[in-house]
Order: structure tokens, then C-alpha cells, then sequence
């Protein structure tokens, strides 16, 4: 094993450690705002912005070309480097303003159709939100180069801690409904956006050569239907059961799915440090460092699915008071959970994919894999049961997995043996599958749950000072 192979990992998991607390920040401002909004506003109103969240999310990934995926690859490996990239920030930002304008000035004509709910203030709010989201991808894309996690954790935090806070006083304060928490949400996305042009421009000024965005749109177009993919794995979910059983059985899917799929956030965000180690790696390392670094996340990720799988009791009694029926919800949070375990291999593939400059093959792929899940979980939901409609989540990813994995073979003069990862998918898939089966009521059996959590806690210690001490 070579030195930078063996150093992959402390890269990923040490200075992706301090990306990972920006890129989460959303999974900790739902957390803290969450609990408290589901209780003022009520079942009905927060299925308006369980939509609107969708609304923001998959409205951000249209509206920004794929750019996000695009300037952090065209800083490191393009001629025009970190200037280049800096332009690509501005044109980026310009054209998904232009975008999501149009959007929400069409919104009556597409709100019934697509989100299954009337156009109304909230969700043109969600919509504009949207565009700051852009922004902040874009900004957080370019700060990755230059490798700046300390201002990237900053514009984190204002985007999705200052607008969810916000959006939660102004409900509260006015006694209101949905349009006054997705208004908040939306000064926060503008704030953050507006602060990363900002930081975009400070120690130096763009410059674009000649071709540099049709090169970046050549490669992050194709990556939409990828990143809404990826989003819809989760938000598409919630359409389901809101079509199937209701507005209501929305929402409360939606926080199952907020706390199940948590562990899958927070392997994307390590993406943040682990893709820019994949570009600087020398093409004859890259094959043995991406094996080293995609076992360890793999197990990393096991043990965190796991101890949110096992814990789902506890953790949604906090997210969702009882008129949600939480208990209810346990097994679709843990079911969930195995897609993270999953998507490790994905993005272990993914990541050689864009290294490549070839990510065409992206647009086909996702799109299929999305649709596999779909089916799956639109069929089951037939069942009646939303534990049933969560499978469609770890099917997802298991589609992506074995198309990323076939793509790559394709396009990428790296090889890996990805036969590494079967160990920690086989651990993932049994903890996980513990907290799916068992009870989740009862003294005796909450015991077992946190004493096999608490094990598992102890685990990931171990692996994690192993990885730093090897």
C-alpha cells in the first residue's frame, strides 16, 4: 500500500470532517426547528412544507446546470484553474436567477401536475429559495478548491440554520402558517447565496477562457438528471405517499425519511473532501487510493446507519409529537437507513466518472435508477404501508451503484476492486436490518436497541483512531 493510498482516508475523513459539518447543517437545523414546527403548525400545514422543501432542493439542482458539479473539477484540472472556476460562480448564479424567475411566473400552470397541491405564496417562496440554493452550491463548489472549509461551514450556516430559525420565529411570533416558515427559509438561501458571491470575489477576479462554459455545461448538464435523481430518491418518496395516502401521510413521511436518510447526507457531504482527493491523486495511485478510502467510508457509514436505525425509536419521539405517531415510523426511518450504506459504492464510482470529464452517461443512468426505485416503491405502496414505499430508497442506490459501477468501466482508465466494500455492506445490512425488526416499544426492547447502539458507537471509535494511527 502506498502513501498516498493509505493517506486517502485521513484526507477524506479528516479534512472531510470539517466540509461534512457545513454540508450536514441541514440535517441539524431540521433537527432543532423540526420538532417545534410539526407542533405549531399541524399535520396539514406542515405537508405545505414538506412540498416546499422538495420545491427547494430539486428546484436548486435544475436551475443550476449542474455547474456545482462542474467548478470544482474545472479548478483543479482545467488551464483557467481557480479564476476559471471563479467565473463559472457568476454565470452560474446569473443563469439560475433567470431560471427560477420564469419558474415561479409559470407556477399556477405546473404546481397541480407536478406537486400535487395548488400553487400559493409558500411554495413561490420555496421556488425563489431555490436560486439562493444555486448560489450557495456554487459558491461551496469553488471554495473546494481553493480548499477554504472554514468559510464553507460559514455559508452553511446561514443558509440553513439562519432560514429555518428564521422562518420558525416568524411562525411562532405571528401564530401563521406555512407561507411565513418558507419565507424565512427563503431570506436565509438569498443571504447565504448573496455571502458566497461575496467570498467568490475576495482575493481575486474572474477570468474565462474562451470556452470554459460550454466545456463546464458539457459536463454538468449531464449531471442534472443525476443530482435531481438523487434528490427525488428521498422527496420523490414523500409525493408518493402524499398521492397514495394523503397530505398528512406526507408529512409524516417526510421525517422518517429526514431521520433515515441523515446517514446518506453525511456520506455525501464527506463527498465534499473525497472528490477533490480523487482529482489530485496521480492517475497510477488514484485505482489503490479510492479502494482504501471507499472501504473506510463504507464502514464509517455502516456503523452511523446502524446506530440511527437502532435509535429511530428515541430520535423520532423528538422530531414528531404523538398526533404523528411515531412509533409508527420507526421501521421507514431504519429501512431507509440501508441507502446509505449502499451509496458509498456509487459514489466511490461516481467520483472517477467525473474525473474523467465523460459524465454524460450520468443522464441515462440516474434517471433509470430512479425509476427502478419508483416502481418499486409505487407497487408496494399498493400494501398500504409506508415501511413498504421505503424501500424504494436502499433500491435506488442499489441501481446506482451497479450502473455508476458499469459506467465507469466505460469511460474511466481507473480500475478498482470494489469487492472491498462487500465486508462493511454486509455489517451495514445486519444492523440495519435489526433496527427494521425489532420492537420498538417496551423497556426490555429500547434496552437492547441503545446497549447495540452504544456498541456500535464504541466500533466506530475504534475504526476511526485506527484510521488516523495505521
Amino acid at each position: 500500500m502506498t502513501s498516498v493510498a493509505g493517506n486517502a482516508s485521513k484526507d477524506v475523513l479528516g479534512r472531510g470532517s470539517l466540509y461534512t459539518l457545513g454540508s450536514v447543517a441541514p440535517i441539524l437545523a431540521n433537527v432543532l426547528v423540526t420538532p417545534v414546527v410539526t407542533r405549531v403548525l399541524g399535520r396539514e400545514e406542515y405537508g405545505i412544507v414538506a412540498i416546499g422543501l422538495i420545491l427547494v432542493q430539486v428546484g436548486a439542482m435544475v436551475a443550476g446546470f449542474g455547474l456545482a458539479s462542474s467548478i470544482t473539477r474545472h479548478g483543479i484540472l482545467e488551464k483557467s484553474g481557480v479564476d476559471g472556476a471563479r467565473a463559472l460562480v457568476l454565470q452560474g448564479s446569473a443563469l439560475s436567477t433567470l431560471l427560477v424567475v420564469a419558474a415561479v411566473l409559470a407556477g399556477p400552470l405546473w404546481s397541480g401536475p407536478v406537486l400535487s397541491v395548488p400553487w400559493q405564496t409558500g411554495l413561490a417562496f420555496a421556488a425563489l429559495a431555490a436560486a439562493g440554493f444555486a448560489m450557495v452550491l456554487n459558491a461551496q463548489a469553488f471554495l473546494r478548491v481553493q480548499d477554504r472549509p472554514v468559510p464553507f461551514v460559514v455559508m452553511s450556516g446561514v443558509a440553513t440554520l439562519g432560514g429555518p430559525l428564521l422562518g420558525f420565529a416568524m411562525v411562532v411570533w405571528r401564530a401563521s402558517d406555512a407561507d411565513d416558515y418558507l419565507f424565512g427559509l427563503l431570506l436565509g438561501y438569498l443571504a447565504a447565496g448573496l455571502t458566497g458571491i461575496v467570498l467568490a470575489l475576495r482575493d481575486g477576479w474572474p477570468r474565462t477562457a474562451r470556452g470554459d462554459l460550454r466545456k463546464a455545461l458539457k459536463v454538468g448538464l449531464p449531471a442534472v438528471p443525476h443530482l435531481v435523481a438523487l434528490l427525488l430518491v428521498q422527496n420523490a418518496l414523500v409525493l408518493i405517499a402524499t398521492r397514495w395516502f394523503g397530505i398528512d401521510d406526507g408529512g409524516r413521511m417526510q421525517i422518517a425519511l429526514l431521520l433515515g436518510s441523515a446517514p446518506a447526507m453525511i456520506v455525501s457531504a464527506l463527498n465534499n473532501a473525497w472528490a477533490p482527493v480523487v482529482y489530485r491523486t496521480d492517475p497510477a495511485e488514484r485505482g489503490a487510493a479510492l479502494e482504501r478510502s471507499a472501504r473506510d467510508v463504507a464502514a464509517v457509514t455502516a456503523a452511523l446507519s446502524g446506530g440511527v436505525a437502532l435509535l429511530a425509536p428515541f430520535l423520532l419521539q423528538i422530531l414528531a409529537p404523538a398526533e404523528f405517531a411515531p412509533a409508527q415510523l420507526v421501521p421507514v426511518a431504519a429501512v431507509t437507513s440501508i441507502g446509505a450504506v449502499v451509496s458509498v459504492a456509487y459514489l466511490a464510482n461516481v467520483h472517477l466518472v467525473f474525473a474523467s470529464g465523460r459524465s454524460g452517461g450520468l443522464a441515462v443512468a440516474s434517471p433509470i435508477s430512479l425509476m427502478v426505485g419508483l416502481a418499486a416503491a409505487v407497487g408496494l405502496a399498493q400494501t398500504g404501508s409506508l415501511t413498504a414505499v421505503a424501500v424504494g430508497f436502499p433500491l435506488i442506490y442499489v441501481a446506482l451503484a451497479v450502473g455508476t459501477s458499469l459506467l465507469r468501466r466505460r469511460v474511466s482508465e481507473t480500475s478498482w476492486r470494489e469487492q472491498v466494500l462487500l465486508g462493511p455492506l454486509a455489517a451495514g445490512l445486519v444492523v440495519c436490518g435489526a433496527g427494521v425488526v425489532l420492537p420498538a416499544d417496551g423497556v426490555l426492547w429500547l434496552s437492547v436497541r441503545f446497549g447495540l447502539a452504544a456498541l456500535l458507537g464504541v466500533a466506530l471509535l475504534w475504526m476511526v483512531r485506527r484510521i488516523f494511527t495505521r
